[in-house]
C-alpha cells in the first residue's frame, strides 16, 4: 500500500540559478516562436508564455515548475510500502542593466517549497544517501537564492554576493536520477551536516574569474550556522542573517568546459576547508573510541575535503542543431575530512543517452552505480565495541547503488521518468535483517 501525501504549496520567486533538479525544471527548453508559445503540447510552460517573452526584453526573466516523486519499495527495510515528495518553485533574474542601467548587473531571488515523506524512514531502510532525492530540509517554504552578481573588466570576473546555495556554484551540476548518490553537489551529499546544499541557503560571497574562454577559477566564503537549517520563517523563508556564526566554509574549484572533435565536457577539480570546530567522528576527550567510553568526543578543528567532478560527451556534435543529444558519461569522486567524518567518500559513474528513438529526441535513459564508504576508523571503532557488548552488532562499510531511468518528454512542458533503484547494504552493513532494497520511483517534472 502506497502511503502519499501531495500538497502544491504555492511559492513565489525569482531567481538566477538553480542547481540540482532546476536541470529538469528547465527541460522543455524555452520558446522558439509565437506559434511554439500557442500550442499546448509544444510550448516550454504549461501556463504558456503569459508576458514572460515581453518581460525578458524589459531585463525580468520569470520561470517556475514543480517536481514531485513517487518511489516504493519492493523488498529491503521491515515494510514494503510508498512514499511521496516534491517541491515547487517560482524563480527570476533581474537585468540590472536594462532596469537600472548598471552594466553587467544582475539580482536574483528564488523560493522553493517542499513536501512530502522519506521513503527511507516510511519503508525502515537504513539508507545512507535519501532514495527521494527531493525530500529534506523541512515540508516549508524556503529561500534558495538572493543574490546581486556584478560582471566586471568585460565579464573576465563576476563577484556575487547574498543569501546562496553551496551547490549552485560548486561541485556537480546535474540531478536527473532519484538516488541522491547521483544528484546534485557531492560534498554536501556526505557532509550534510555543515555543507548545506539546495534548498538552504547561507550568506556569502563567490568570486569567479574566467581565465580563458573555457577556463574558470572560482572561491567562496560562506558563514557556518546551524540556524540556517531552521524551519523557522525568520530564518528560512526571509533573508536574515543569524548571529552565533561557527566558522567559515571556503570552497575552491578549478572548472574546464572543452569542447574536443565536436564533443562538450565539464571538468571540475574542487575542495574545501572551514574555520569551525567539531566533534571527531570516532574518539572521545580519553583518547577511546565515543562508542566505548560513553564520554563527548573530543573536538578537531578545520575540516577539509575535495572532489573531482566529471561530464562528458561521448557522441554527437556539440555544435550541430541538437548539441543535447548523444551518449554522455559523468564520474564523481568526493573525498572528506577522516578526523570529523562519519561518511568518508563517495564515487559515482554514470551513462546516459540523450535521443533514445527515432521521433523521441528528447527521451532519454539513464544507468549508474555509485557507492558511499563509511570511516574506516568508525568500522574498527564498533568492531571493538562490539566484541564488548557495546556497539551496535554490526559494522559498516559500504553502501552501493544502482539506477536506471527513462524519461519520456511527453510535451514540450512535462517530462515523466521511470525508476529503478537497487541499495546494497543499506547503510553501509549487511546483516539478516537488513535486506537489499529494490525501489521502483516515478519523477514528475512539470515547468509553469
Amino acid at each position: 500500500m502506497v502511503q502519499a501525501r501531495l500538497a502544491l504549496i504555492p511559492v513565489l520567486s525569482i531567481a538566477a540559478a538553480t542547481p540540482g533538479l532546476a536541470g529538469d525544471l528547465a527541460a522543455g527548453g524555452t520558446a522558439a516562436s509565437t506559434v511554439a508559445q500557442d500550442d499546448f503540447q509544444t510550448r516550454p510552460y504549461f501556463f504558456g508564455d503569459l508576458g514572460r517573452s515581453r518581460l525578458k526584453e524589459l531585463g525580468i526573466d520569470i520561470s517556475g515548475g514543480l517536481v514531485n516523486e513517487t518511489v516504493g519499495n519492493l523488498s529491503g527495510g521491515t515494510l514494503q510500502t510508498g512514499a511521496n515528495a516534491g517541491q515547487a518553485s517560482i524563480q527570476a533574474l533581474f537585468d540590472m542593466e536594462k532596469l537600472a542601467n548598471i552594466t553587467g548587473g544582475t539580482f536574483g531571488i528564488t523560493l522553493v517549497g517542499r513536501w512530502g515523506d522519506n521513503l527511507a524512514e516510511v519503508a525502515n531502510i537504513p539508507a545512507l544517501m535519501l532514495l527521494n532525492e527531493v525530500y529534506g530540509r523541512g515540508n516549508i517554504v524556503r529561500l534558495v537564492d538572493f543574490h546581486y552578481n556584478q560582471a566586471l573588466f568585460d565579464g573576465a570576473v563576476d563577484i556575487k554576493v547574498g543569501r546562496l546555495a553551496v551547490g549552485a556554484d560548486f561541485g556537480f551540476e546535474r540531478c536527473d536520477f532519484i538516488n541522491l548518490t547521483f544528484c546534485g553537489s557531492v560534498p554536501g551529499n556526505i557532509v550534510g551536516n555543515y555543507i548545506f546544499n539546495w534548498p538552504v541557503s547561507q550568506w556569502g560571497g563567490v568570486l569567479k574569474v574566467h581565465l580563458t574562454d573555457d577556463l574558470t577559477f572560482s572561491a567562496a566564503v560562506y558563514d557556518e550556522n546551524q540556524t540556517y537549517l531552521s524551519v523557522q520563517a525568520k530564518w528560512a523563508l526571509l533573508p536574515s542573517w543569524p548571529s552565533g556564526s561557527e566558522g567559515a566554509l571556503v570552497p575552491l574549484e578549478l572548472k574546464w568546459t572543452p569542447t574536443l572533435w565536436n564533443l562538450s565536457g565539464t571538468y571540475k577539480f574542487g575542495g574545501w576547508f572551514d574555520t569551525a570546530t567539531a566533534n571527531n567522528a570516532v574518539t572521545s576527550i580519553n583518547g577511546q573510541p565515543q562508542l566505548i567510553s560513553g564520554l563527548p568526543y573530543a573536538q578537531d578543528y578545520g575540516r577539509y575535503g575535495f572532489y573531482v567532478s566529471v561530464i562528458q560527451q561521448l557522441t554527437g556534435n556539440a555544435q550541430g542543431p541538437n548539441p543535447k543529444q548523444g551518449l554522455w558519461s559523468f564520474f564523481n569522486f568526493t573525498y572528506a575530512d577522516p578526523r570529523t567524518s562519519t561518511t568518508l567518500y563517495q564515487v559515482a559513474w554514470g551513462l546516459q543517452q540523450h535521443g533514445t528513438f527515432a521521433g523521441r529526441p528528447d527521451d532519454e535513459i539513464g544507468f549508474a552505480i555509485g557507492t558511499t564508504g563509511i570511516n574506516p576508523r568508525l568500522a574498527t571503532a564498533q568492531t571493538e565495541a562490539n566484541w564488548l557488548g557495546l556497539g551496535p552488532g554490526y559494522v559498516q562499510h559500504n553502501e552501493y547503488v544502482l539506477e536506471a531511468y527513462y524519461g519520456f518528454q511527453a510535451t514540450g512542458w512535462l517530462n515523466l521518468k521511470a525508476s529503478l533503484q537497487y541499495v546494497i547494504d543499506p547503510g553501509g552493513y549487511s546483516s539478516p535483517v537488513n535486506e537489499n532494497a529494490w525501489v521502483v520511483g516515478l519523477r514528475t517534472t512539470v515547468a509553469f
